[in-house]
């Protein structure tokens, strides 16, 4: 089971060390996240220069946004294929309809981005991968009838994965991606979800993203959970915590059996603090314990 690091931030130099450190590590990818607000950069800028400061580790968004009206899909498919070629073919492309029209709209609206119904955000999707997977194949793509255009870049073979846990979604992935990615359930949920796909003809890389609240020590691990109870104080955490990876690496490593013999090929994880060296390291660890 391959892990990658799900990481929002807004410092350039601490998502250029993290990055550099998980590399180092053996981390399969780092997926950067992608909004209108102060809680990241440029998604698509910061992944062009992580492209320049690593070799080995893949790189992505965590969901990029493919609504006509916050970027072209042509620009779109150029800010792709230009990381692409800058990290020598280390790109996964990673979208999805995206959260609901109660959540989404508050993010996306203000900035004026249409954020429609699930339907249309999907038709949207659809309509959006399309045209971009042909693009970086050297493919001609009409967006005027009877003009067809080609993307003229030599792009590396371009992943795609569709992150989706209703059954539109999936219809979606089986139909157009090269991985699916469900999020923050439990093994046995995933299994389940996983069987439906497979039944209804999926054959691409099963990804699973889960939040973590990990540390190479039992201390480490209660001051951090003491602090996320103080944070989220309001919440209850239960469900939470349930569907999390928590403990140190001797804890961790059984859970990290489990998720694989449920099928889950790629672990896209979040930890509660991206930069944290200590959290990375129990990962790993864990990771490492298993083999």
């Amino acid at each position: 089971m391959k892990l990658a690091l799900e990481v929002w931030s807004a410092d350039f130099d601490q998502l250029v060390g993290t990055c550099l450190r998980a590399e180092a590590l053996g981390l399969h990818g780092f997926y950067y996240g992608e909004s209108p607000t102060g809680l990241n950069l440029d998604c698509w800028t910061v992944l062009a220069g992580l492209a320049q400061r690593t070799t080995r580790i893949r790189l992505g968004p965590v969901i990029s946004n493919v609504l006509g009206t916050y970027r072209s899909p042509v620009l779109l498919a150029r800010q792709a294929a230009t990381v692409a070629i800058m990290s020598g073919g280390r790109l996964d492309f990673r979208t999805g309809v995206g959260a609901s029209v109660t959540y989404g709209r508050r993010w996306w609206e203000p900035f004026g981005v249409a954020y429609g119904s699930y339907t249309e955000r999907w038709q949207e999707v659809h309509w959006a991968l399309s045209r971009l997977q042909p693009l970086w194949a050297g493919e001609p793509v009409e967006f005027v009838p009877g003009s067809p255009v080609t993307l003229e870049l030599d792009t590396p073979t371009i992943p795609v994965t569709v992150s989706a846990t209703g059954p539109s979604g999936k219809a979606l992935a089986c139909e157009l991606a090269d991985a699916w990615e469900t999020s923050f359930c439990t093994t046995d949920e995933f299994s389940g979800q996983l069987a439906r796909m497979r039944d209804d003809g999926f054959s691409g890389v099963a990804s699973m993203e889960i939040d973590a609240f990990v540390g190479t020590t039992s201390g480490a691990v209660d001051r951090l959970l003491a602090r996320v109870r103080s944070e989220r104080s309001r919440e209850d955490l239960a469900p939470v915590f349930a569907r999390a990876l928590v403990g140190t690496p001797d804890v961790l490593t059984d859970h990290l059996a489990a998720l694989e013999a449920a099928g889950v090929q790629q672990l896209v994880v979040a930890l509660h603090d991206p930069h944290d060296p200590d959290a990375l390291e129990a990962l790993v660890a864990a990771s490492a314990l298993r083999s």
